[in-house]
């Protein structure tokens, strides 16, 4: 794919056309960084790359595009959590059977020692338990997805928020509150993110994430949702830019949910939220299989 350069200059510096909440900025690492790239707030104007949707479309509807998130871009793969889970539980285990030993054999004698090979031996293991634990809900329990969906002919942008579950509780799952309908035109933004991390001891990457910004209904620029969307790239940003300007023409240009190449993403779908009936209906009915898909996607090139 051969990308050519952008209308969405860099820009780097702090935030100028928005606000984030101090909860938002709390539990969302991006609402505190300044974006790599600013999008246009005109939906109309082309960001001059070619269109991609990569591994980050769920669901395709007769009048609507079913987009997933970055954490839907790795709990797909549930081996590994499923690995790190009953690793944490066998360290906690470990942990529970050494302190049994020691008390056993300081035949329980009420010390200080006591007291404190209890607490921190026994605070390590609930706390090797509850990450075992939260792992096992990423392959078992809380969904793989967080589902975006847009509707092209209402200009609408559903979006339905993710409850994260409790860590030291963990009886408490992640769930999804109800959804929320956004505006396209004037209550929907989008930035690319760009941060550091490491993957070795010596190893750093740079990442790059598409936001999407939804502005709070009553305001004209306090964000409410700030969604991590599609899927993440190291080293450009041109997976970011391809994607959005997919979205971008899908909603605007009645461009295909679809680029030739492209594929749903390949997760448990029944593990996916579906948004309620009266907003499916809305999208044009329940969502097409991949040969319908492919029908509309050349039907699409052809006009």
């Amino acid at each position: 794919m051969g990308l050519k350069e952008t209308t969405a200059a860099i820009w780097s510096k702090a935030e100028p056309e928005v606000v984030f909440s101090v909860v938002l900025s709390r539990d969302n690492a991006h609402a505190r960084r300044a974006p790599y790239r600013i999008i246009p707030a005109d939906h109309s104007v082309s960001l001059d790359v070619d269109p991609v949707a990569f591994d980050s479309v769920l669901r395709v509807h007769r009048q609507g595009l079913v987009v997933g998130t970055i954490r839907g871009e790795y709990a797909k793969n549930v081996g590994w959590s499923k690995f790190s889970a009953f690793f944490m539980w066998s360290l906690a285990g470990f942990f529970w059977a050494l302190l049994l030993m020691m008390l056993i054999k300081s035949k329980f004698s009420v010390t200080i020692n006591f007291f404190f090979m209890v607490f921190v031996f026994g605070f390590v293991s609930y706390f090797l338990f509850c990450f075992g634990t939260y792992f096992w809900r990423q392959t078992k329990i809380n969904s793989l997805d967080d589902p975006v969906l847009f509707n092209k002919n209402s200009k609408t942008v559903y979006v339905l928020p993710y409850i994260k579950g409790a860590f030291f509780k963990f009886w408490v799952s992640g769930s999804h509150g109800a959804p929320i309908a956004y505006r396209w035109d004037d209550q929907i933004r989008a930035r690319i993110y760009n941060y550091i991390y490491f993957r070795g001891a010596n190893l750093a990457s740079e990442g790059f994430e598409l936001g999407l910004l939804a502005i709070r209904e009553g305001t004209t620029n306090e964000v409410e949702q700030l969604i991590r969307l599609g899927v993440q790239s190291n080293g450009f940003d041109s997976t970011q830019l391809a994607l959005w300007e997919h979205i971008r023409q899908y909603m605007e240009e009645d461009g295909p949910p679809l680029q030739p190449g492209d594929k749903l993403r390949a997760t448990d779908l029944s593990r996916v939220p579906e948004f309620p009936a009266e907003i499916v209906a809305e999208a044009g009915g329940p969502a097409l299989d991949q040969n319908a898909i492919d029908q509309l996607v050349q039907l699409k090139r052809s006009c």
